[in-house]
């Protein structure tokens, strides 16, 4: 491959457009109401490029590690090491010296946080090698990564943050997964194990019944944490945020149930007009709760 043509490869091998999913390391300088003072706000953002950086290498090792599957899928195969764009040693090496790389940008905050960096990626690649092929604990398994997210966040600010926030983080994550999971189900079939090998579990599964258990759940954890939350000396509670999200979740359930669009959560926020209304409400009252 001609040099010149190697950046953008490596660009598509670790996935930028995924690493949204970070800015949940943001919630602590944000629900802390420190996101006004400088010297916390950096060390924010540092700890979310930290978890940036390792999702990078998380995702280089996945491509390398599914190389020979990607290329029997009829949409995998275009990744860049499937298709040959860059080469398997490169994107293993480079998977470990992104590990490295966040890891060392982590320290310059703290080593627990270089510590919650590299427990994430051993996480991941348990994930990689193992997890993602029994049912439920794959998606669980990714849950767990952003209560990691969370944590770091609050590691970052030095912040003791509510223990049911991190309990409603891993009840989304999860209802969100298993969202995902019927969605692929109703898609492809349970019984197609080169599309995704825990999907036969998930047919043995009544997951309708299972996500409303989680989504329950999740809005009582949500509740308790609006109760329960440090409330940083403001004048209003967190529990005039909570009719919101109550009524997001439902929205969502209605989504995945009626119309099967759960396959990619994301873009149900920007693409359903009620629930784009819903979350942006949530995020104007919180904003009020934090300035008051």
């Amino acid at each position: 491959m001609k040099r010149r043509n190697r950046l953008p490869a490596i660009i598509r091998l670790v996935r930028p457009h995924q690493w949204s999913k970070n800015a949940v390391v943001l919630a602590g300088v944000v629900f802390s109401g420190q996101a006004r003072d400088p010297a916390q706000l950096v060390n924010a953002v540092v700890a979310a490029f930290a978890f940036c950086t390792v999702s990078g290498a998380v995702y280089a090792f996945n491509d390398w590690h599914d190389r020979a599957e990607d290329r029997l899928h009829p949409v995998k195969r275009r990744r860049p090491v499937a298709s040959g764009a860059v080469t398997p040693p490169f994107a293993f090496g480079l998977g470990g010296v992104l590990v490295i790389a966040a890891c060392l940008v982590a320290l310059t905050i703290s080593a627990a946080l270089a510590g919650i960096i590299l427990a994430y990626a051993c996480l991941m690649l348990a994930y990689t090698l193992w997890f993602r092929r029994i049912a439920v604990l794959d998606v669980l398994t990714i849950s767990v990564g952003f209560v990691l997210r969370a944590l770091a966040g609050a590691v970052a600010v030095a912040v003791p943050l509510s223990m049911w926030l991190f309990v409603c983080t891993l009840l989304l994550a999860l209802m969100l997964g298993l969202g995902k999971r019927r969605h692929e189900l109703r898609m492809l079939g349970g019984a197609n194990e080169r599309r995704r090998p825990s999907l036969p579990g998930y047919a043995r599964l009544d997951l309708d019944r299972l996500m409303i258990g989680v989504a329950i759940l999740t809005a009582g954890s949500y509740v308790l944490y609006a109760l329960a939350g440090p409330a940083y000396g403001r004048q209003l509670a967190m529990i005039v945020t909570a009719p919101f999200v109550l009524a997001a979740i439902g929205r969502y359930l209605i989504l995945v149930f009626r119309r099967n669009l759960g396959g990619a959560p994301e873009a149900l926020v920007v693409h359903d007009r009620l629930l784009f209304l819903l979350v942006l409400a949530w995020a104007l009252a919180t904003g009020l709760v934090l300035a008051s």
